[in-house]
């Protein structure tokens, strides 16, 4: 005979279901909404690219409403802890090991052969001098993480190469943030160098890094020299802390 183990009357199996669920209903939400900004360029592109594209957004959304979960998972515990030791807990720690952990910096910039950087889908890191570059083109997209700067609204900046001196052509490049894509401004350096920027609302809360995913052109060189497929050249992402206008 099975061993019955009392639940307090909760299914935990259904629980689950209907967290999976709730996921998958916020990882179609933010699918819908990538596809519908880049329908004009989906519907542009030959259908096996196209197909990439749409399993590529799934993917994306998918991940950033895992990572979205997580975040208001690990929100609501820190407010059940706080609540636990009556919303000051400095009081419950040593005088020693109260201090404040130290704030999250307002601004950073990182380049592409600093240690810092962290990214997905780049060839190592090139240079010449003071410049310092990252080559796309290994996988369909890349990606390059920018860490907690705290609350608030980001202005972010990114400054990027088309490969072998292509001309950097409107709508070209999408820039996704946290699996949402970016209203892109541009000013030019050169034909096929310029510095992307845009505005990203950020969290209410510190604590979460910000994951940029790039998909640009990928290009093989006419020369015929340099035997890889590239895609966007990576040199810099600056980021820094926008100071919200009094009400």
């Amino acid at each position: 005979m099975p061993i019955e183990i009392p639940s307090d009357g909760l299914d935990l199996l259904a629980m689950q279901e209907a967290g999976d669920a709730v996921e998958a209903a916020a990882a179609r939400v933010r699918a819908d909404a990538i596809r519908g900004r880049l329908a004009p360029s989906l519907s542009a592109l030959p259908p096996p690219l196209r197909h990439a594209m749409e399993a590529m957004i799934e993917e994306v959304a998918r991940a950033s409403a895992e990572a979205e979960a997580a975040r208001q998972a690990a929100l609501e515990m820190r407010r059940e802890r706080g609540e636990w030791l009556q919303i000051d807990p400095l009081r419950h720690i040593p005088e020693d090991r109260g201090a404040q952990p130290p704030a999250a910096p307002s601004a950073i910039t990182i380049h592409a052969a600093d240690p810092d950087f962290v990214g997905f889908g780049w060839h190592s890191a090139e240079g010449r001098g003071d410049q310092s570059w990252r080559w796309s083109g290994a996988t369909p997209a890349a990606s390059v993480v920018v860490p907690d700067l705290g609350p608030g609204t980001l202005r972010v900046e990114l400054d990027l190469e088309f490969p072998f001196r292509q001309a950097i052509t409107p709508g070209a490049l999408t820039v996704l943030a946290n699996g949402e894509p970016l209203e892109l401004d541009v000013r030019l350096l050169e034909p096929h160098r310029g510095v992307f920027s845009a505005l990203w609302a950020g969290y209410g809360v510190p604590g979460a890094n910000l994951g940029l995913v790039l998909l640009g052109p990928r290009a093989t060189d006419p020369t015929g020299r340099d035997p890889r497929e590239l895609g966007l050249a990576f040199r810099s992402v600056s980021a820094r802390r926008v100071a919200s206008s009094a009400g």
